[in-house]
């Protein structure tokens, strides 16, 4: 090769080195079926195609005097009709990610085919000259200018959309990434029409689709690890492309019952193990994708034409799985059940790819049919209708304060006033939903990102009528106010507990902060840390629901806690009417606990007292404090006002 040759093939021998990594890779991975992956997947082959013309341009200028002329045109014009593939490509990935795989409507698919007619028409028919000379080899002309302008359009309509997605705040880091690379393609080809002579564009190419691999395509960000199987964000992804078309489809959750015990009898990986060859068999036996949605379970889903077919795959699939499956060279029978939803259905186009996410893995979508196929039915869907309905009413209240605060008076047994109230939240819609309780919405504000912006104004409310209506003047020594699982480990909880202290001009002594057995048991380091600092600021704590399945006695013994509140769902079954045996073991199991934590000097609230033959019972046992409806429900600010002026300093 001469050095002419080679000095304008350089760049050329440099893109070609870096597709062909990047196809090796790409090709030989696998691949979620995405709209923006089958793009993807052709701009990698027209790519190849355009540096194959590429350096055959380079050939037929440098052997220009003994190659036929319409070979040379021939060259220059598959050198550009791929490089506008190319292009095009480039805008179509990066605009079908920015709308979410959403297809083009006409109008717009009319403006696209509009530019490719206009390019072909250009290659075909639009005269194209050579530069042949000692400093440098191109070629010019109104083939190549058409190009350009493709290219100025297609760079100003992605800048322009990205810009719109940012300030819109819609996937705004894969937003940047695509203005990396729109800089990056207007640069090189700012270069090559600047600098025609430095045959750069090759180069400009391989580089965006490098960066575009790395940076949008994500490459194994769509893979868990233990299984190799597509991942939650793989399932995620492609259906919301089912949902932004408005395409039929029907998604399978196959759901294996025993990987806690399977995780006991055998090594670490024995779960990855088993999803492992489940998904293999299906891969194979339906010709599908599978993913792996949580640690348990594993989805596949079925586009229009295959659910057709569904009761066929449902009979395989039951067949198969009634047997036994190879695990680490045992047979084991594992139990499994299959959770069906058809969209749209079951679920709505419109609907949020996070709603379907978590209507798929509750386990209360489905009918109460412990067969192997489990369906939703109308009663499930009227609970997520409802569950959709309070999360929309959880977002609104906290957005625009609209909660009201409900006070519950607790009896103190030695001076026989109320001496402590418990605040509770309520939120209530008459035209939809109507009266919803803590229980129901709390967890729901905690999954859906609301409970932080919701247990502040919670605060603000409770202390600011603990500083109105001066409840310590009113014989009430301190008022309990739950802490949700996320606010009680946020680092910022200590801070925000002092400030509003100050600002509402209350003692720390005033305020007992509930937590609930689950969450002391269950959380770690960051509990215990604020635990610690609010304390010693002046803060005491109560563990809530006591006795509810969580309980780790050894806890009891480290003083975290002042007050153990311990759940009705302990007392009621002691007054068992219907079995008198039963009822006799849950006292046994009541009088000790609560001589084991007198024992231990906590203070006993004990909840749920609602009759005098309770009250008279517990009171005997020695506990605290006592709290329920026998004594009062859960009443609005003045009617506890009015509670406490008329019953505080009388006996009961």
């Amino acid at each position: 090769m001469n050095s002419f040759l080679f000095n304008h093939l350089r760049f050329q021998i440099a893109a070609a080195t870096i597709l062909c990594i990047l196809e090796t890779i790409y090709f030989f991975r696998p691949k979620i079926k995405l709209l923006s992956n089958r793009i993807f997947t052709i701009l990698m082959i027209s790519s190849a195609c355009y540096l194959a013309f590429d350096v055959a341009t380079v050939f037929a200028l440098v052997y220009f005097d003994s190659w036929p002329l319409w070979l040379v045109r021939f060259t220059h014009q598959g050198f550009i009709f791929f490089l506008d593939i190319a292009l095009s490509c480039i805008y179509l990935y990066i605009d079908v990610l920015n709308h979410n795989q959403k297809r083009y409507s006409p109008l717009k698919l009319t403006a696209l085919v509009c530019l490719y007619a206009l390019a072909l028409v250009s290659i075909i028919f639009a005269p194209i000259y050579y530069y042949i000379e000692e400093d440098g080899i191109y070629s010019y002309g109104l083939m190549v200018n058409i190009v350009y302008v493709i290219l100025i359009i297609y760079s100003v309509l992605t800048i322009f959309q990205s810009i719109l997605n940012i300030i819109r705040r819609n996937h705004t880091k894969q937003q940047i990434y695509v203005l990396l690379t729109m800089v990056l393609w207007v640069s090189f080809g700012g270069i090559q029409i600047i600098l025609p002579k430095i045959l750069i564009s090759s180069v400009g190419i391989a580089a965006m689709i490098l960066l575009m691999f790395l940076s949008l395509e994500n490459p194994s960000e769509y893979i868990d690890r233990e299984t190799r199987m597509f991942n939650y964000y793989a399932l995620k992804s492609v259906l919301s492309e089912y949902m932004e078309n408005s395409r039929k489809f029907m998604i399978v959750d196959i759901e294996v019952e025993e990987m806690p015990l399977l995780g006991k009898y055998y090594e670490n990986d024995v779960i990855a193990d088993v999803l492992t060859v489940m998904y293999k068999f299906i891969q194979k036996a339906i010709k599908t994708e599978c993913y792996r949605l949580n640690r348990n379970s594993l989805v596949f889903v079925l586009n229009e034409k295959k659910m057709a077919k569904a009761d066929m795959y449902f009979s395989m699939l039951e067949s198969r799985f009634k047997d036994t499956w190879t695990v680490h060279s045992s047979s084991e029978k594992i139990n499994t059940h299959a959770n069906v939803l058809s969209c749209p259905d079951d679920f709505p186009f419109e609907g949020e790819i996070s709603e379907l996410v978590d209507f798929l893995e509750d386990p209360t979508s489905y009918s109460e049919n412990q067969g192997f196929i489990r369906r939703t039915d109308d009663e499930s869907r009227q609970k997520r209708i409802r569950r959709l309905s309070i999360i929309r009413l959880v977002s609104h209240a906290s957005k625009n304060d609209e909660i009201e605060m409900y006070y519950q008076p607790i009896y103190n047994l030695a001076t026989k006033s109320f001496t402590n109230a418990e605040a509770l939240v309520r939120l209530k819609d008459n035209v939809t939903v109507g009266y919803v309780s803590p229980e129901e919405f709390i967890p729901l504000a905690e999954k859906n990102g609301f409970i932080m912006d919701l247990s502040e104004r919670i605060f603000h409310h409770v202390f600011e009528f603990m500083s109105r209506a001066d409840l310590k003047e009113k014989g009430v020594h301190h008022v309990e106010v739950n802490l949700s699982g996320l606010q009680s480990v946020d680092s910022n909880l200590p801070g925000l507990m002092k400030n509003l202290l100050s600002y509402y001009k209350i003692a720390p002594e005033a305020v007992n902060l509930e937590i609930t057995e689950s969450i002391a048991i269950t959380s770690g380091y960051m509990l215990l840390k604020n635990m610690e600092e609010l304390r010693k600021y002046g803060f005491s704590f109560s563990m809530d629901d006591f006795g509810t399945g969580y309980s780790n006695l050894s806890r009891m013994s480290k003083g975290e806690f002042e007050i153990i509140k311990i759940d009705r769902s302990l007392l009621w079954p002691c007054f068992n009417k219907d079995n008198t045996k039963d009822g006799e073991n849950a006292k046994i199991l009541l009088e000790n606990m609560i001589s084991m934590l007198l024992k231990m000097n906590r203070q006993i609230v004990v909840e749920g007292i609602e009759t005098k033959e309770q009250f008279e019972y517990l009171e005997k046992l020695g506990i605290t404090f006592a709290q329920g409806y026998y004594f009062c429900k859960p009443v609005p600010e003045q009617q506890f006002l009015d509670f406490l002026r008329s019953h505080n300093n009388a006996n009961v």
